[in-house]
């Protein structure tokens, strides 16, 4: 008899969740799952920092830089035009502090870039269509 731990069944069940909130989603939906898990994945990091766990706070954080990465890579230039840039120096900005926050000690840049992506993320909760 095999014992599947309660920490993996977690995992197991968000994994299902988040496939089953991306299949037939929108692109506004997607970007709104997105949002959801970087700020998530920031939470984590900051938690990781306050409690000095460098190394989990790194992947955390490893995770979060990814993301920001796909939100401005999904950027259309052409149709966003100011918006698109202007999203695009803010994504920069995030994240630079973002990886600039290599260590426990460095949790502020972790929080401030936080706070710049969760503006942005009600922003768009609140033009989702209805």
């Amino acid at each position: 008899m095999s014992f599947i731990s309660p920490r993996r069944n977690m995992v197991s069940y968000k994994a299902v969740d988040t496939v089953s909130r991306v299949e037939g989603a929108s692109p506004h939906s997607l970007v709104l799952i997105l949002f959801d898990e970087l700020l998530l994945r920031l939470d984590a990091s900051i938690r990781h920092a306050h409690r000095g766990e460098a190394i989990p706070m790194i992947q955390a954080r490893a995770r979060a830089s990814a993301i920001v990465m796909a939100l401005e890579e999904s950027l259309d230039y052409e149709k966003g035009g100011e918006l698109a840039l202007a999203l695009a120096r803010i994504y920069r900005e995030a994240s630079r502090r973002i990886n600039d926050a290599m260590s426990p000690d460095k949790v502020e840049l972790l929080m401030s870039a936080r706070q710049m992506l969760a503006e942005i993320a009600e922003a768009w909760r609140t033009i989702a269509p209805k």
